[in-house]
């Protein structure tokens, strides 16, 4: 506001204090109205992204029982698990079996019969190594490395599947050459040549397999089980099997240690249910929804003894989430099985609109129709002999997307009172403009009656002059 604290000379009015009074008077309701929609909108703006956000959290905990894995997962579990350890896949059936572990895989292993001292060096050469049906490396051995650490050395960085290690005493040293693979196939093949002149003890003699030159101190050897007693034994070149087919199709076994005699060795291996992800899942989704439930009440609250509502009583949109969701709470999966439906497995809508969960249901529907119960959540693909159907977590998921998700609809909600808000940033700059322009006119007008009254006020004064003059001439 322009200064105009010095008008007011001619009347003796204080017109800068009277202007603001006046643009003040004209600018306090149409601020308040401002202030009031942007409150609001701030409100709604608050209130839709808790209900936005309340949305995506109950979305994080309906995607798991979307997936039908949930619900017919297996777990593998060894009675001796010194002897061996195992894990099933999803499509692994419920079984029993024993398992006799027969051998340990093991990696072919050699060393020199005599050991040499630390300063021995040796001639000129190359080795070449092969393991098993791999390629063979050449390694060169000369000056720069012919004493037993510079031929490990050389080794090692060769990369050709052995690894070459030092043994010390003293100062004599023996080197070790082992397979970095296990299995019967993996064995060692070492083949030296001489190039210069031998000297010291010569490659030839000494890095091949002979009574004077290495020995193997360990055989290549492909891990054993027998399973349920078999005549054929199953091999691995690793102490891991891995099962593609069969009845134990998906699982995978790794073997540990072998007994002393075979009953030592033999141990149990059970393929169960594994509850524990479903229950969980179905934990996470009914938490999820009273969660979801109690947001929703926090939002649509009314207080008749203080008069306060939340920010969304009578939310279309709110209205519109809370009647689709529970339907899909009352909705089944059809069929013949007799878990279609929540109430059949454990799950019950409480009178505050909450919901309950019975696990021991759940355990029991899962143990006696497993594909069933998965079918009510994950849905099923289309058949022969049935339609495709449509899981409840697919339903709740697609649902959750599409109000919830990115581009949905709460989404573009949010965006429309984003766009008013900043919509009224232009209105107050409008407001502004008009105001100063009122300003411009009063202190315009004022000034020119500020100074039409001070001609008045020196027409008066002379005046009055004038007439006490005439009086005075008269009195004499």
């Amino acid at each position: 506001m322009a200064n105009i604290t010095s008008m007011g000379a001619g009347s003796g009015l204080d017109i800068g204090s009277l202007v603001s009074q006046l643009v003040s008077a004209e600018a306090t309701p149409a601020a308040n109205r401002i202030n009031r929609r942007e409150a609001k909108l701030q409100t709604e703006l608050s209130a839709v992204g808790t209900l936005k956000s309340s949305l995506a959290e109950f979305r994080s905990s309906v995607f798991s029982l979307s997936l039908s894995s949930t619900f017919t997962a297996v777990k593998a579990t060894s009675s001796n698990s010194s002897l061996f350890t195992a894990t099933a896949g999803y499509s692994t059936m419920v079984g029993s079996y024993n398992i006799k572990v027969n051998q340990l895989a093991q990696a072919n292993s050699l060393e020199l019969v005599t050991a040499v001292n630390k300063d021995d060096k040796f001639s000129s050469g190359t080795l070449k190594i092969t393991v098993g049906s791999g390629a063979s490396r050449e390694i060169a051995i000369d000056s720069n490395n012919n004493t037993l650490e510079g031929i490990a050395g050389a080794i090692n960085k060769a990369g050709a599947g052995v690894t070459a290690t030092i043994l010390n005493s003293g100062d004599n040293r023996q080197i070790t050459l082992k397979s970095t693979a296990t299995g019967a196939a993996n064995t060692i093949a070492i083949e030296a040549t001489e190039d210069g002149i031998t000297s010291g003890l010569g490659l030839t003699s000494t890095f091949a397999i002979s009574p004077t030159g290495l020995k193997e101190v360990q055989a290549a050897q492909d891990a054993s089980i027998t399973i349920d007693g078999s005549s054929t034994a199953t091999t691995s070149t690793s102490n891991i099997f891995l099962f593609n087919s069969g009845s134990l199709s998906g699982v995978s076994l790794e073997v540990k240690s072998v007994g002393a005699d075979a009953a030592a060795s033999t141990a149990k291996l059970d393929i169960g249910r594994n509850t524990a992800s479903a229950t969980e899942a179905v934990e996470a989704f009914v938490k999820g929804f009273n969660s979801l439930t109690s947001t929703i009440k926090s939002l649509t609250s009314y207080d008749a003894k203080t008069k306060q509502a939340g920010p969304m009583v009578g939310d279309a949109t709110v209205r519109s989430v809370s009647f689709q969701l529970r339907r899909f709470l009352g909705e089944s999966s059809g069929g013949a099985s007799a878990y279609n439906s929540l109430s059949s497995i454990g799950i019950e809508t409480q009178r505050d609109g909450t919901l309950k969960f019975n696990s021991s249901k759940l355990t029991a529907a899962l143990s006696a129709d497993s594909a069933g119960v998965a079918k009510l959540f994950a849905g099923a693909a289309a058949s022969s002999s049935q339609p495709a159907v449509e899981g409840l977590g697919n339903r709740f998921k697609d649902y959750l997307d599409k109000i919830s998700g990115a581009g949905g609809s709460l989404d573009s909600r949010l965006n429309t009172i984003n766009r008013n808000i900043s919509g009224l940033t232009d209105a107050r700059d409008i407001l502004n403009r008009r105001l100063q322009g009122l300003e411009t006119r009063l202190i315009k007008q004022f000034s020119a009656m500020d100074s039409l009254v001070g001609r008045f006020q020196s027409t008066s004064t002379y005046l009055t002059q004038q007439f006490e003059a005439m009086a005075n001439i008269y009195k004499k």
